[in-house]
């Protein structure tokens, strides 16, 4: 199972967001990321038709999150940015084989999966963030 670059990334994003106080500037995030600034855009678009962030034009502007980050879950930034876990066709439930071995397993990790990335917050990813350092 693989998340997508911009999965990765887009996470990252709403991390660093969730970590400030104020709004983020898109220079800002270019240097915290490493990345250009057109895939930035092309990310935080996402995340803001997926209403996961805002953005605040002008002089202060830069980008933020619309909820707080306990409200927000790993599941609905995925969402959002259209992206998934990949799994087996036998996870998903589409494996043609009626006597497949692998569907069982599959089906309980694809749901292990599914329960901690709908469980788990940004708020949550900051705690267990601030433990580890």
């Amino acid at each position: 199972m693989k998340l997508s670059t911009t999965a990765t990334y887009g996470l990252r994003i709403c991390f660093l967001l969730a970590l400030s106080d104020k709004t983020v500037s898109l220079s800002t995030l270019v240097e915290q990321t490493d990345l250009s600034e057109k895939y930035l855009e092309q990310i935080l678009g996402k995340l803001r038709k997926g209403g996961i962030v805002c953005a605040k034009r002008g002089a202060g502007g830069g980008y933020y999150l619309s909820q707080p980050a306990r409200e927000i879950t790993v599941s609905g930034i995925l969402r959002a940015l259209n992206s998934d876990f990949a799994f087996a066709n036998c996870a998903a439930g589409n494996c043609a084989d009626s006597y497949c071995p692998n569907r069982n397993l599959f089906r309980k990790i694809y749901d292990a999966v599914e329960n901690i990335v709908s469980n788990t917050t940004l708020e949550d990813m900051i705690y267990d963030y601030k433990c580890v350092q």
